[in-house]
């Protein structure tokens, strides 16, 4: 990586280090043993984003804007159920608001390219459409639009809504971020997602920050699995995660969850 400052920013980014975090380059290790009915299996990933452009944070050292607008390369690799997947793909955000994005994804049996063209009307708001073509089968295309609306100070409450191109598929999901005062945050989150010929499915998040380095959360869905996780960054790079979920149904089920994250 070549950062390059003029000296009159170094003193003024210095001056606010106490305030303010900005990264490049994030990336995470997670693992999530399931154990259910006296069998059990392990789930592996790795994955990074490193952004063209160093990106700020909002004030928790891992919440960051709800529409990103910084051109970025991501890469993945998961290992479940005996098989591996890579994943890696990438956004370029032009000076006019075209953006671009590309990604491959691959398994032993599978892979699909895509390919997603859409228009940054404002920060505030950004249009999608994707094109994925798997390697049997025919292109199936998706829409999305997102919108943040801007609160006091970095509070925010964002949205967005997706369907396919046979509305066969739609979802909105929600996102609200707010400072509580003396370094506590919230954040809430919520989806929504109807498919032709199935079942209607939903599911929400509340995130609860003690300090910009220290959170907890719960979940639940419409399936009833529930789940709870928490974060502590032990300085302004690492931090570890560990969390434990089930199912009111299916009480046999059991997912511990731990991760590592590294932000530069």
């Amino acid at each position: 990586m070549m950062f390059k400052y003029a000296l009159p920013f170094i003193a003024v980014a210095a001056s606010a280090s106490a305030v303010a975090n900005d990264y490049q380059l994030i990336s995470s290790l997670e693992w999530d043993h399931m154990r259910h009915s006296g069998s059990s299996s392990n789930v592996r990933a790795l994955e990074g984003t490193y952004f063209l452009d160093r990106k700020t944070v909002l004030g928790p050292l891992d919440q960051f804007e709800y529409i990103n607008k910084t051109s970025n390369i991501q890469a993945g690799y998961a290992r479940a159920f005996s098989t591996n997947l890579y994943a890696l793909g990438g956004e370029y955000f032009t000076d006019s608001g075209v953006v671009v994005s590309a990604g491959h994804l691959r398994s032993s049996d599978f892979h699909a390219n895509t390919l997603g063209l859409g228009y940054l009307f404002s920060d505030d708001f950004i249009i999608r459409a994707e094109a994925i073509r798997p390697r049997s089968g025919s292109t199936s295309y998706e829409f999305s639009a997102s919108y943040n609306l801007q609160l006091e100070g970095n509070d925010y409450i964002g949205f967005t809504a997706s369907t396919d191109d046979d509305f066969d598929y739609q979802g909105i999901s929600s996102k609200y971020f707010a400072a509580l005062g003396d370094d506590r945050f919230i954040t809430v989150g919520a989806a929504y997602e109807r498919i032709k010929g199935a079942d209607n499915q939903w599911e929400a998040e509340v995130g609860y920050y003690f300090s910009r380095m220290t959170s907890v959360a719960v979940s639940y869905d419409r399936s009833k699995s529930y789940g709870f996780k928490a974060k502590h960054f032990f300085n302004q790079n690492w931090a570890l995660a560990a969390g434990y979920g089930s199912n009111r149904d299916v009480s046999g089920l059991k997912v511990w969850h731990f991760g590592v994250t590294g932000q530069f």
